[in-house]
């Protein structure tokens, strides 16, 4: 299957991506209407970590399967999180018309915000049904964090990113309406040494030569060492979480 050049970065990413990203918080998932689901995709499911929570909050009864593009990533879900995994592109799911309660998107949706799988999203729906988009954002009103972003941002080049704001036009599209808008702060504990592969997981980074990564982690342990955080065993580092819940019209 043909998936963006970039996104295929992820295949050399799956250790780092387990280790530098944080989970969701709890608020998120409890705004997710779970309790009545019978069947929920979680899409773009990478190695799990939105789907390991939908695990323990969904009923006994309902039907979770994930869908994930890199096969690397869907080995690593298939193995960890213990449910069905599809690998496969957004715009291509094997499942019947209108059969899908619910659609998550966690940290996903970007890399797919075109009309081929908006269109496959919506045929999965049923009337009624929620798309929920869920992104941790990375919160550069802490300085050391926007350094960590700064430091980074000459790789990204096109890369897909939530932050360009280019996937917004689904919340105006006429085949959903727009119902909810969660903004979240969330701090997450983290070991030091796992700030480094929180930036060796982004997409843009994740393929760089080896030299260019030691450039890299250098300057993460400078910043982090300027925050006086360079000897501290932990960190907390910041995120806003935003949940954007959406109903099939």
């Amino acid at each position: 299957m043909t998936l963006n050049p970039t996104a295929e970065n992820y295949r050399v990413a799956v250790a780092a991506y387990e280790a530098g990203r944080p989970s969701y918080p709890a608020e998120i998932v409890a705004a997710l209407p779970l309790a009545a689901a019978r069947c929920v995709v979680d899409l773009g499911a990478g190695t799990g970590k939105f789907t390991r929570l939908l695990l323990q909050h969904l009923p006994a009864t309902a039907h979770l399967v994930a869908v994930e593009p890199v096969a690397e990533m869907s080995a690593r879900l298939a193995r960890e999180a213990g449910v069905e995994v599809i690998n496969a592109r957004a715009d291509a799911i094997n499942l019947e018309t209108g059969s899908v309660d619910l659609v998550t998107c966690a940290q996903a949706f970007h890399w797919f915000d075109n009309e081929a799988s908006v269109a496959e999203i919506a045929r999965l729906l049923h009337p009624g049904g929620t798309l929920a988009l869920v992104w941790n954002n990375r919160d550069d009103r802490t300085p050391w964090v926007e350094a960590l972003s700064v430091m980074i941002e000459g790789y990204a080049g096109d890369t897909p990113r939530q932050r360009t704001g280019r996937w917004r036009w689904i919340l105006k599209d006429p085949r959903f309406v727009l119902e909810r808008e969660i903004v979240q702060d969330h701090p997450h504990r983290m070991r030091r040494q796992d700030v480094f592969e929180r930036i060796a997981s982004t997409s843009y980074v994740a393929n760089l030569p080896d030299a260019e990564k030691a450039i890299l982690r250098d300057k993460t342990g400078s910043i982090l060492r300027e925050a006086g955080l360079g000897d501290a065993d932990e960190v907390v580092f910041p995120y806003v979480t935003q949940l954007f819940l959406l109903k099939r019209a």
